[in-house]
């Protein structure tokens, strides 16, 4: 008896494990990918489609000038602002024996300062070879590392200048945007630091061809952590840079999201990555010039597992250009920062490939430490009105206002810039947002309304729900509005709870949870870092989640009741709403409530780029001749678009009412 009792239990024990593992899986395959599993899978194919196979010379040369004005507009570069008057100006000179040091400044736009120090030899007899040397995020020029590494150049036949990063040192303006400011309308200006600090290097390179101490063909640049970053940049957006050693700043995308990695980094680390390039495509860019990686197998920042793939992806681009000789990769066992062995590699590189002496530098920097006052520019007292502290609305060109002069100009300039919305801040939402269905199930009914559920997977990987309320007494095709759920709904019981509009009885609704709402909201934790994330995948999250409402409006259109579709947004949903519409001309009208006015308030959901080509009033416009419904009233910037409906002889078309309630289909 005894061992029968033993045996069911066994026999037990192994259902319960099958029907648990089987209810987990049921569980997993229902609740999909979480958002960090999304964004994780998003970067590794960035990552390892980079460079995948190199270019052949071929290939390489028909395509090299399409990249380079690629990256620079990834930098915020393109076009390059005008290379207005530099007004270089030497505030003091220190001699020091061997080497002297001259203190200078430059304007990299009108009124924009640039701090620096140049070391020289103290004797010159000819122009010599020059190192542009960008600092990381310290004290800038003054701090002993960046003071010891280009004085050894200024001692050993060089002309280096050593720049102040912006908002370090004399050099003022700001890099922690998203970091620290909440400067969300950066993403939607197109706005990276790193693009103003390859300003302020291609400023500075033009600064060194005007002296007769510097051969103009002969110009290095180099830098660590922030500076490093930079460097890549500038090597790759300025072919006048023949040598190119960023130093432990070498990873790739799929690294620094599946780390989290990002959390260490400030704004200038990246780009606006509209066309999702890793670090590899940047140095395919640099090739064929000379170009060493130097990294550190201890940074918490960089791993080696990345940078020496991206140094094996590259060194197959060299080695596919006949240049095998000119990409090298040097690390060692260290953190974050210098070692004598990376020093020296540098040096040696530098003496190699500028000067053409491949003789091993056996030497190293001094420790000699100049007091920080002997190297200030401006004496303590900083330039008042300095542009630079306004550069992020200066660097990269807004869109102007468009001309309109009739319906054909008009049509002209909708379809033009429409074309533009897709292929820049909308690359990656493709033109069928149609979702696969996991789900349908009722969720009960009321008195006159029947509830429902629908359950899709998004095509990078998630699983989200649709909360639809149908009318049991009007007749099919029924009216329905497609609205996001709002990020901080606690419910979307009962067909969408607080978010769904309060239509009129004859409408249907359909409210999204829209990633990080719902089941997938992400909380603080994560939301910081997400944000921040996305941008490296050539997206941003209000993007993704107006893919997903999107997703959803396609699957309301397939149910056979349906009648004509508009979306509705409020506060933060609005813009989901006008984007959704632009990109589906299905959409019938939209309707606005509380709509915000512009992204340049950073408090508008951001869209990368999305000022470069208009702002919310110019966007909206592009739906005409669709209809435009406000709840409440038109907020002020909105009366450019009703002026512009009226002058096309639409103005019926841009209503307003007091409540949804009062809504119907025009």
């Amino acid at each position: 008896m005894m061992t029968r009792i033993c045996s069911l239990r066994v026999l037990y024990k192994v259902l319960f494990m099958w029907c648990g593992c089987g209810l987990v899986a049921a569980a997993a395959a229902v609740a999909g990918e979480t958002i960090f599993d999304s964004v994780c899978q998003e970067a590794q194919g960035v990552s390892r489609g980079s460079l995948a196979a190199p270019l052949s010379p071929e290939q390489w040369q028909a395509t090299v000038a399409e990249r380079r004005e690629m990256w620079r507009e990834m930098l915020g570069l393109s076009p390059l602002p005008p290379r207005t008057p530099l007004e270089a100006t030497v505030t003091g000179v220190l001699e020091r024996g061997d080497y002297v040091v001259e203190k200078i400044h430059f304007q990299s736009m009108p009124g924009a300062y640039v701090a620096g120090n140049l070391y020289r030899p103290a004797q010159i007899t000819q122009p010599l070879p020059a190192v542009l040397y960008m600092c990381g995020h310290t004290k800038g020029k003054v701090s002993a590392t960046y003071q010891a590494n280009p004085r050894w150049f200024g001692q050993h036949g060089y002309v280096a200048l050593v720049l102040d990063p912006i908002q370090l040192g004399e050099c003022q303006g700001l890099h922690h945007g998203t970091y620290r400011e909440g400067r969300w309308d950066w993403p939607s200006r197109g706005y990276t630091p790193v693009g103003t600090e390859v300003w302020n290097g291609m400023r500075a390179l033009d600064y060194l061809e005007t002296r007769a101490d510097v051969d103009a063909e002969r110009i290095g640049v180099t830098g660590l952590s922030g500076g490093g970053v930079v460097s890549w940049c500038l090597g790759a957006a300025d072919e006048r840079v023949k040598v190119v050693v960023p130093v432990c700043q070498t990873g790739s995308t799929e690294q620094v999201v599946v780390d989290r990695a990002t959390d260490g980094h400030c704004d200038c680390a990246f780009w606006i990555n509209y066309y999702r390039w890793c670090w590899p495509d940047v140095g395919a860019l640099i090739a064929p010039r000379a170009l060493l990686i130097a990294s550190g197998t201890e940074d918490v920042l960089w791993r080696p597992t990345a940078f020496r793939d991206v140094a094996h992806r590259i060194r197959h681009q060299y080695v596919a250009l006949g240049e095998s000789s000119k990409f090298e990769l040097v690390e060692d066992l260290t953190p974050h920062g210098y070692t004598p062995k990376l020093r020296q590699a540098i040096f040696t590189w530098f003496n190699t490939h500028l000067k053409g002496d491949p003789t091993p530098v056996a030497d190293d920097v001094t420790e000699h430490v100049e007091p920080e006052e002997n190297l200030l520019v401006f004496g303590g007292r900083l330039p008042e009105n300095d542009q630079m502290r306004q550069i992020d609305t200066l660097l990269v060109k807004r869109a102007e206002l468009p001309a309109v002069t009739d319906a054909a100009a008009w049509a002209a300039y909708q379809e033009a810039t429409i074309k533009r919305l897709r292929g820049l801040t909308f690359r990656y939402i493709p033109p069928d947002c149609t979702p696969r269905v996991r789900d349908v199930r009722q969720d009960g009914s009321e008195p006159g309304i029947w509830f429902g559920s629908d359950v899709f997977d998004t095509a990078d990987g998630l699983t989200l729900h649709m909360k639809t309320a149908r009318p049991l007494s009007a007749a099919p095709p029924r009216p329905t509005v497609v609205y996001a759920i709002q990020p901080d709904a606690q419910s979307t019981f009962m067909g969408g709870g607080s978010s769904r509009p309060r239509v009129d009885a004859s409408c249907a609704t359909a409210g999204v949870e829209v990633r990080n709402t719902g089941v997938t909201s992400v909380g603080p934790g994560y939301l910081w870092t997400l944000r921040r994330v996305y941008p490296l995948l050539g997206q941003t999250l209000p993007e993704r989640q107006m893919h997903d409402l999107l997703a959803g409006v396609a699957l309301v259109r397939r149910a056979p009741d349906t009648g004509p579709i508009a979306v509705f947004g409020q506060g933060y949903t609005a813009p989901l709403a006008i984007y959704a519409a632009l990109l589906d001309p299905q959409v019938s009208e939209v309707i606005l409530a509380s709509p915000p006015e512009s992204h340049e308030d950073p408090q508008t959901p951001e869209f990368l780029g999305i000022l470069r080509i208009g702002d919310l009033p110019q966007n909206l416009a592009l739906l005409y001749p669709r209809p435009i419904t406000f709840v409440g009233s038109v907020p002020p910037a909105y009366e450019w678009t009703r002026q512009l409906y009226e002058k096309l002889g639409t103005a019926d078309r841009i209503r307003v009412v007091e409540s949804v309630q009062q809504w119907r289909p025009l």
